[in-house]
């Protein structure tokens, strides 16, 4: 891990000192809440250890390309995600050279690509699409009548929020960008395989909705911009509408469609319209019974006798109920004791490493046994190593989803 900055400033205290000024470079790492939740927190430590690693490489180069000038890296107490680089200046002949804008834009160009490309190429672009690097400086002069670490701090304080507006202005950019993409439906889909874990043979597909734009190609990001431009409804309508349009090239009668539906989706009349609960008869574009509403929380159930009775008008047409992220909170048990639904699936952090951790290991058979009992299916997501795969069998899981099915479907 990187030091702190209080450690990096004592250490560089003479050499700041003599060379006079400062520049501060405030790296911060957009989204890595969201790719904690998605992916769990072992993920995003591993994704950190990247990108710190990244910048520490990256500053180094530079060090040995432009000379001894300092040039270091700290971690952000108490937002250890952060980071932020000190740069001193070169001298040059009996004065000191002041580092112009055109220097320091590409220093930041740098090692936001050094990240993003590190990033993607230990973790792939489907985790690197939720991590942003977004770099804000300020310029400090040092003063003698006054401490040298309260000087940069407060520099750094500057170099934060000028952070932050990086982070909004790109926030809007995309939003922009989201609108585009409903108007010319921009949207494509995955189908992620669903296997039987004992034979390896495909149970079904997932339609994973992806932005053709490359920005918005991760759909946590999609939803999360869709939330704050009130355009929930029109993303999630497109999104399923593709979906359907492809799946009989890719589904065989035996097989089921898994499609993700957000609770507000329920108080959406176009979803009721689209999937015949209104008209209380089956749709053109789909078989019903051919269909699994994957509910996946990104808005909290809080009326669940509502969703109760909503859900018994579709399961009347032969739709199919699962509940996403089941281990990831109490939202997700919740929802299985509330809706009685026919597929678990347990959240990727579940999965993650479950063969080497004995604690892991008792919740997923516990929860193979909890279904048994109400003739319920596990499915197992973010499968990515044979060793998971053989610990989950061993287990008892019905189905299984991840890198390492997909990788030998493919």
């Amino acid at each position: 891990m990187l030091p702190s900055l209080n450690e990096v400033i004592v250490g560089a205290r003479a050499e700041i000192g003599a060379r006079g000024e400062v520049t501060v470079l405030y790296l911060s790492f957009g989204r890595f809440a969201k790719l904690e939740k998605v992916y769990g927190w072992e993920k995003l430590d591993a994704v950190l250890e990247t990108a710190q690693g990244a910048v520490v490489d990256r500053l180094r180069e530079l060090r040995s390309a432009n000379g001894p000038h300092l040039l270091r890296a700290a971690t952000v107490i108490p937002h250890d995600e952060d980071v932020v680089c000190l740069d001193i200046p070169r001298a040059s002949g009996a004065g000191v050279a002041i580092k112009v804008e055109a220097d320091v834009a590409r220093l930041a160009r740098g090692l936001q690509a050094a990240v993003a490309g590190r990033v993607e190429a230990m973790h792939g672009a489907e985790v690197a699409s939720l991590v942003d690097v977004f770099i804000g400086r300020s310029h400090v002069m040092v003063d003698p009548k006054q401490r040298v670490e309260r000087l940069i701090y407060r520099g750094v304080r500057e170099a934060a929020a000028a952070a932050r507006n990086v982070a909004q202005r790109d926030r809007a950019r995309q939003l922009a960008q989201l609108r585009a993409s409903l108007r010319d439906r921009a949207v494509y889909i995955d189908y992620d395989p669903i296997v039987v874990a004992e034979t390896g043979t495909v149970f079904g597909y997932e339609a994973l909705a992806r932005g053709v734009v490359r920005t918005l190609r991760n759909p946590e990001v999609m939803f999360s911009l869709a939330a704050e431009g009130n355009l929930h409804w029109e993303l999630s309508r497109l999104c399923r509408a593709k979906a359907y349009e492809g799946m009989h090239d890719r589904l065989r009668p035996d097989q089921l469609l898994f499609v993700n539906a957000d609770p507000l989706d329920f108080a959406d009349p176009e979803f009721a319209n689209e999937t015949g609960v209104l008209r209380g008869a089956a749709v053109e574009s789909h078989d019903p019974h051919q269909v699994v509403i994957e509910i996946t929380e990104r808005t909290a159930i809080t009326d669940y006798p509502t969703m109760r009775e909503q859900m018994r008008a579709f399961r009347e047409l032969g739709y199919r109920f699962a509940v996403d992220d089941a281990g990831s909170g109490y939202s997700g048990l919740g929802s299985i004791a509330n809706l009685e639904p026919d597929f678990i699936k347990l959240d990727m952090s579940l999965i993650a490493g479950i063969d080497g951790n004995p604690v892991k290991q008792n919740l997923v058979e516990t929860m193979v046994r909890f279904a048994n009992e109400q003739s319920t299916r596990v499915i197992a997501e973010g499968v990515e190593r044979a060793e998971e795969l053989a610990t989950l069998q061993n287990l008892g899981v019905h189905l299984v989803q991840g890198f390492f099915v997909n990788r030998a479907k493919a």
